[in-house]
This record gives C-alpha cells, structure tokens and sequence, in this order.
C-alpha cells in the first residue's frame, strides 16, 4: 500500500518527461495552484546521487538557469512551460512535445532521424486504425443484417481490396464503406454525414491503443500497445533474472516485479474495458458524451499507468544486454537498485478511490524534500490562509512588533 505521505494521483505525480540531460532523466513535470497562479514544477529523483527514493522538486522554469540545455531540451522545456492546463501535461501530449522537439532539434542527424521515423509511424498508425474501424464497422453490420461475408471481413482483406489492380475493386470497397455508413448512422441514429464527420476525431483517441482487431488478428501498432507489451517482456526478463541476483538484493527486484505487475493489472483491467467498447463501435457513432468521456478517461489512465516505464526499460536494457562489458553482475546490481528506488507505482486515489487516505481532509500530501512552495496546500493546491495568517504576523513581530508584543514602543 503506498503512503499517505505519497502523490495520491497521476497529476500530483506529475508526468515523465524525457530530457537528454543527463542530470534529468526520469525528471517529471506537475502543475499547482498558488492563489490564481498556475505553476510547473520539476520533480527530479536520484539528482546528483541523492540518496534512495528522495526528489528534488524546483521551479519548472529554473530549469534553465540550474542546468546546462541543449537546444532541444530547452525546446521541450520552452513548450512544456507553454501549456495552459492539466490535461496538455498527459504522457500522451508530453510524448507529441518531445517528438516536435525532436524532430526540430534532435541532437544529431540519426535522432532526428529516428523522430522522423516516429513521427511517420504515427501517421501509419492512424490510416490503419482508420481501416480497422472500418473493418469493425462490416463486421457489426454484418452480424446485424445476417451476412456471414461481412461479419468475417478483417483489417487484410480491406487492405487487399484498397490494392486491387481493378477499378471493381476500389468500387466494391467504396460501395462497402457506403454501406457500413449507413449501418453505423441507423445504429447512432444520426446522419451518414455526421457519421462520415465523427469517423477522424473517433480514430484519432483510438489511434495510441493500436488496431481494431479480431479474433485471429494480432495487433503492432499504437505507441501505448507497444509499451504495454515492452513492460511486460521486461517483468518477464527481470523475474527470470532473479535467481541470479545476491539473496540480499532479491527483495529489491521483488520491488521491480511488484511495481510491473502493479501497472500491467492496471492497464490489462483497462484495455478490457476498451477492447468491450470497441465491439460496439457503431454505437460510438451517436457522439454520446458519456462514451467519449469514458474513451477519453481510459486514454488519460493507460497513459499515465505506463508513464515512466520507458525509462526504466532503456535504463535495464543496457546494463542486461551489456552486462558482461561494463562490471558483469555488480553493473546488474546498480541497475536493480537504482530501478527498485525510481520505478513508477500507482497513485493510492487511482487504485483505491475511497481509501482512508484520500478522503476529504483525511491527510496531506507532502513531498519528500522541503523545497516546497511556501503557503501552499498540496491537497487542494490553494493558499493555506492559517498559515499564511501566522507568516504575516511574524513578518510584523520581525519588522517592529504589534500590539500584542510588550516590545512594542510605538504609540
């Protein structure tokens, strides 16, 4: 159980953002309230070799001035620092500022390179997302109007159709993209138009979670899909490594594998709830708030339940791989440590809404340093008007006495 001393949610945690400077990796952004004021922080864990599971927390545009930036770091910071409100701090659009960054500024030809090959994956994914709602779409209006041909039609055969060398190809396959359109507008009882319109925006949200599939079909794409399956080949590889590790260090890789599991139940409980939604995509098509809503809100909790992991899969990846170059099994043993102290867990409020610990007024969160802002409530990130009340009569006991002080000489 975490802490009640602890971030209780993904936005107090705040957000991985990948800098290149060293001295930043696994730093995190969060916003606060102080007063009317919309602040950034930068939480920074292990900073200078600070001790096991401390942060250092500082103000988000001081970052500048602490550390040394390249051009592309400055440009994420620069951008980070330009969002207006919680939801643009999400992995998701944190992942699009560093991508832009990249792509603009990466720190050598094959960075920017690599972002360029990202940034047109993500493009890639979306046409095929696009054509596996589609294909979603047939096969409900297949079951719906008793035609086994299109209950079984998948993303390939699309795909074959969309190739054919025949004009009676790409006319049976507009014919059918007709067809489904109006499906889908009888089901939502709205427009084939309004349909036509919703199709992108709905592909859109959908797109980070890979293919619509079927049974039978595998599914590759969708950055979130994929760092879902990457934490969970790195859990497997971290517990098959587990008996080679010191007896003393086997409770911190239990840590790692707890953590892992922790954030893969979570998520796994998530894309089920997707994957029921996504068997009923026509009855998406009505633009029901209340289904975007709960698209949007599993978009916003897969993302955050693998924000973090990335890092700590590289960070593993290249003592594993390289192990016996660079210190055999004491290089392993630093990089448990160093895993087993940052691996990201899930907030005590995400898990457990009415826990004790996250009921109104129940406790505090405090950071584990005391560079905090002064006068500030990290429970509801308004000004504590008692403690603010007390500094002000301090500052008027330290500036020539009150009323109240028997020092006081002033008539």
């Amino acid at each position: 159980m975490r802490g009640h001393n602890l971030p209780q949610t993904f936005e107090r945690r705040g957000t991985t953002v990948p800098f290149q400077q060293k001295d930043l990796m696994h730093a995190r952004v969060r916003e606060y309230f102080h007063g009317g004021d919309r602040l950034l922080e930068a939480v920074i864990p292990n900073l200078s070799g600070t001790r096991r599971g401390e942060l250092v927390v500082l103000p988000w545009d001081s970052l500048s001035d602490q550390f040394t930036l390249e051009m592309r770091d400055t440009t994420v910071r620069k951008m980070v620092a330009d969002t207006r409100d919680t939801r643009a701090l999400d992995p998701i659009n944190i992942r699009d500022i560093c991508l832009k960054a990249d792509v603009a500024h990466g720190g050598d030809g094959a960075a920017r390179e690599q972002a360029l090959v990202i940034a047109e994956q993500d493009r890639s994914d979306k046409a095929m997302v696009r054509l596996s709602c589609i294909a979603q779409l047939t096969r409900e209006c297949g079951i719906a109007k008793g035609d086994p041909l299109m209950a079984r039609v998948d993303t390939g055969t699309l795909m074959e159709l969309m190739g054919g060398e025949s004009g009676r190809s790409q006319i049976d396959l507009d014919l059918l993209i007709e067809r489904v359109m109006i499906f889908a507008a009888e089901r939502s009882k709205t427009t084939v138009a309004g349909v036509k319109e919703y199709l992108d925006p709905l592909v859109g949200m959908i797109t980070p979670f890979g293919n619509v599939t079927t049974v039978g079909e595998e599914r590759s794409n969708g950055f979130l899909y994929q760092r879902h399956t990457a934490l969970i080949a790195f859990r497997r590889q971290v517990a098959g490594y587990r008996p080679n590790v010191r007896e003393e260090l086997q409770n911190r890789v239990d840590d790692i594998i707890q953590a892992a599991d922790e954030c893969i139940d979570y998520v796994n409980e998530r894309l089920a709830t997707l994957n029921e939604m996504m068997g009923r995509l026509a009855d998406m098509f009505d633009q029901n708030l209340g289904v975007i809503d709960i698209l949007d809100r599993l978009r916003r909790d897969v993302g955050y339940g693998l924000d973090g992991w990335e890092d700590m899969i590289a960070v593993w990846n290249a003592a594993y791989v390289n192990h016996a170059a660079i210190g055999g099994g004491k290089a392993m043993e630093r990089t448990i440590d160093r895993i087993s102290s940052y691996a990201p867990r899930i907030p005590v409020k995400e898990l457990f809404p009415d826990h004790q610990y996250v009921k109104p007024g129940a406790q505090y969160e405090k950071a584990k340093v005391k560079m905090v802002s002064t006068m500030h409530a990290w429970d509801t990130g308004q000004l504590d008007t008692e403690l603010h009340a007390r500094v002000e009569k301090g500052n008027k006991q330290r500036g020539g006495g009150t009323p109240d002080d028997p020092n006081n000489t002033s008539s």
